[in-house]
């Protein structure tokens, strides 16, 4: 009834590793390939039967759909897999993740600005930081760091363009 080109050694499942016995590879009603164990077998709720193209196929066995006389009751080779279980390896890490991005309004803090602040407020908001934690009046480099700040802050703030922009997403807008 089977001919040695639809027979083959086990692949295994998604649970389960390859055992290496030979099996039939046969095709179910929705098209896919679906092993059963080479003998037919009492207890099987499988039946197998060769197509009119010789194409080797497989349907359960209900009670709406019994078994007919050309198709023989088999075993399912899941049933019998004497494979070990897929052992499952964790994912590997993740890359760390880009910081968060300031909250919005945070360059109007660093000047000490309400957002409704107008191009007036911001300057002098600047420029009386920049008089208090100029690297010449102040040597710690974390006043140099808010220093530095401050300016990126002014330097967006200052252009309505790029203060729009900021407004709207909340990060600062990307250097053309």
């Amino acid at each position: 009834m089977f001919p040695r080109s639809d027979r083959g050694p086990c692949k295994g499942t998604k649970d389960k590793l390859p055992c290496g016995k030979d099996v039939w590879w046969t095709r179910t009603e929705s098209g896919a390939t679906f092993p059963v164990d080479l003998a037919p077998h009492a207890d099987g709720n499988t039946a197998v039967w060769r197509d009119v193209h010789g194409v080797l196929r497989s349907r359960r066995i209900t009670a709406d759909q019994p078994l007919v006389p050309p198709a023989k009751r088999m075993m399912p080779h899941a049933v019998t897999c004497t494979g070990k279980p897929r052992v499952r390896t964790p994912p590997p890490p993740r890359p760390p993740r880009r910081p968060a991005p300031p909250p919005a309004g945070h360059l109007y803090g660093l000047l000490g600005v309400t957002k409704t602040a107008s191009q007036d407020d911001i300057r002098r908001a600047y420029r009386r930081l920049a008089r208090q934690l100029h690297p010449d009046v102040n040597p710690d480099p974390a006043v140099a760091q808010r220093f530095q700040e401050i300016g990126e802050a002014y330097h967006i703030l200052s252009d309505p363009g790029r203060r729009k922009t900021y407004d709207m997403t909340g990060r600062a807008p990307r250097a053309r």
